[in-house]
């Protein structure tokens, strides 16, 4: 099903908005050996770099980076990172695309727009797809993702709980959630796997939980064998502009152990690749 990616989905770079210039894309191959056009992107053109990474495997295929975003982006987003109010989604303090919040966020600090225009793309589509591509292909994606295209779709909040989605796309036709989340003292995840449509996740912290002296609130990632879990395969501690991503399949059980103290809150964005049925055979 995973045919070579660059034969049978060449990235296309059409016509952008005046502030945003893509260069000449260049031919690489990546870790995962699948054909991949990279763009060298200049400082100004996008809120992080769409370039495959290492992929770590143990206990499940995952990336991680340092000073990921664009450090004057960084520092933009950081400044007005907003107060999250009391709502729905596992923190329980959050800002989703729809929110009056979030588009007034969006619509006038710079870099939150550029941090949603670069997530919100085929360019981001395209990456997730290279980035993860032995996921897809031995934990039993079930789209095919040589076809995949990004759409424009606004999952709301209700969207978001409920089981299935009742829309006119195609399983092919993904779309991209930027989440806005705040965890305070209580926040913690059980041991889970991301919902089935969910095709990756991107997260990028904001908040440094030694500074903070943060008790819990880490992300454990857990293997298992035979579907027993094991207790932890490894432990990312938040740190500002660290990401950590994953492929969304049956394997990648994950949790947050519950934040008992800090003096700031667990801030961060969740960036989820999804399509709009089940992604994945469990």
């Amino acid at each position: 099903m995973f045919h070579c990616f660059l034969e049978r989905f060449p990235l296309q770079i059409r016509e952008t908005p005046k502030t945003v210039h893509h260069p000449r894309p260049i031919r690489r191959a990546t870790p995962c050996g699948i054909r991949y056009n990279r763009l060298e992107y200049m400082d100004q053109q996008t809120a992080f770099p769409l370039e495959v990474l290492p992929v770590q495997t143990q206990p499940f295929d995952f990336i991680s980076k340092e000073g990921f975003l664009r450090s004057d982006v960084f520092q933009e987003l950081q400044r007005t990172f907003p107060v999250c109010p009391p709502s729905t989604g596992p923190t329980g303090f959050s800002f989703y695309w729809g929110d009056a919040e979030y588009e007034e966020l969006i619509a006038s600090n710079w870099a939150w727009k550029l941090f949603f225009q670069t997530a919100h793309s085929q360019l981001f589509v395209n990456y997730c797809i290279a980035q993860f591509a032995r996921a897809y292909r031995e934990h039993g994606c079930v789209i095919d993702l040589s076809k995949a295209v990004y759409v424009p779709y606004l999952e709301s909040r209700q969207g978001k709980e409920k089981r299935f989605l009742n829309e006119p796309y195609q399983p092919h036709e993904l779309f991209v959630r930027l989440d806005i989340h705040q965890g305070h003292v209580g926040y913690s995840r059980k041991v889970h796997v991301d919902h089935r449509r969910r095709v990756a996740t991107i997260l990028v912290y904001f908040s440094d939980s030694d500074e903070s002296g943060r008790d819990g609130g880490d992300l454990v990632l857990h293997a298992q064998k035979l579907r027993v879990l094991y207790p932890e395969g490894a432990r990312v501690r938040p740190r500002r502009n660290l990401m950590a991503g994953f492929a969304c399949s049956g394997v990648s059980f994950h949790s947050v152990p519950r934040i008992e103290s800090h003096a700031s809150p667990r801030n961060f964005v969740q960036i989820q690749l999804s399509s709009t049925v089940d992604a994945w055979k469990r």
